[in-house]
């Protein structure tokens, strides 16, 4: 896959755009200089190949794919210290032997991680603006919480708290319930499954409203009212939603308030 001119394009437009502090500020940029290197230097290689256009979109897809992949790999690596060899080493495989990325397109796979180790930009927020981008292709969601989970354990027979709260938030936001999270957690680290605690009879509820257990009150509560208006039937029907749109509405935004409900009373807290 000859991506090398879309990345090199995307570190300039990377660079132009960051300016926001947010995570999609900068994939904007990637994105937009991504299109400007396909055309001046894909292009140059590509002549004549008219399935070359067709691609773009697949091409600049995979560009985002990587350019989260260093983003939240190194938010990852940073949280138990300092990014160590062994760290290195497991994003240099992963380059070489998974990614299949040639020398150039390498290189600048680690411009990427290297501007986003120096920025201020959360792991929580490349995650959430990873889940949006790519909230249709699930087995996306799945590649990257599989190689993030390979990465914990590429230095440590243990995973670190820190790195375990990020894996949590990921989870959530990818998703992945509880359980499939502790069967990852016992394949790369090796915990014997009978020391699995049973699942928590308040993960249906926190997956209901897109949070994890780590979640603060304040960002369950910001959650609830994001969807409780999106999914208000009086709002859908405003809308002109169909009768069986309205039904629908009214059984999701029952499942919402009951299991925000159940969050705030496991944790002392009134409405």
């Amino acid at each position: 896959m000859a991506i090398g001119g879309k990345i090199i394009g995307g570190i300039i437009g990377m660079i132009l755009l960051d300016w926001s502090g947010l995570p999609a500020g900068a994939l904007l940029g990637f994105l937009l200089g991504g299109v400007l290197g396909h055309i001046f230097v894909d292009r140059a290689d590509t002549s004549g190949d008219t399935s070359a256009s067709q691609n773009t979109t697949a091409h600049l897809q995979y560009g985002a794919f990587i350019y989260y992949l260093m983003c939240l790999s190194v938010r990852l690596a940073k949280a138990d210290g300092p990014v160590n060899r062994l760290e290195i080493q497991f994003m240099e495989n992963l380059m070489r032997n998974h990614l299949h990325l040639g020398e150039q397109s390498r290189r600048d796979a680690i411009r990427i991680w290297n501007n986003a180790k120096k920025s201020s930009i959360s792991f929580s927020a490349y995650a959430q603006d990873f889940q949006r981008q790519f909230v249709h292709q699930r087995h996306r969601l799945w590649e990257m919480f599989y190689l993030l989970f390979a990465l914990a354990a590429a230095d440590s027979t243990r995973l670190h708290p820190a790195e375990e709260e990020l894996l949590l938030r990921a989870a959530g936001l990818f998703h992945i319930n509880r359980i499939h999270f502790d069967r990852l957690k016992a394949r790369y680290f090796r915990e014997p499954v009978h020391n699995f605690s049973p699942p928590s009879t308040l993960e249906p509820f926190y997956a209901e409203l897109g949070v994890t257990p780590t979640d603060s009150v304040d960002t369950i509560k910001k959650k609830y009212r994001q969807l409780a208006l999106l999914w208000h039937p009086d709002r859908v029907q405003a809308r002109g939603g169909h009768p069986e749109a309205v039904r629908q509405a009214q059984e999701k935004f029952r499942k919402i308030k009951e299991a925000y409900e159940k969050i705030l009373e496991a944790r002392g807290y009134k409405r």
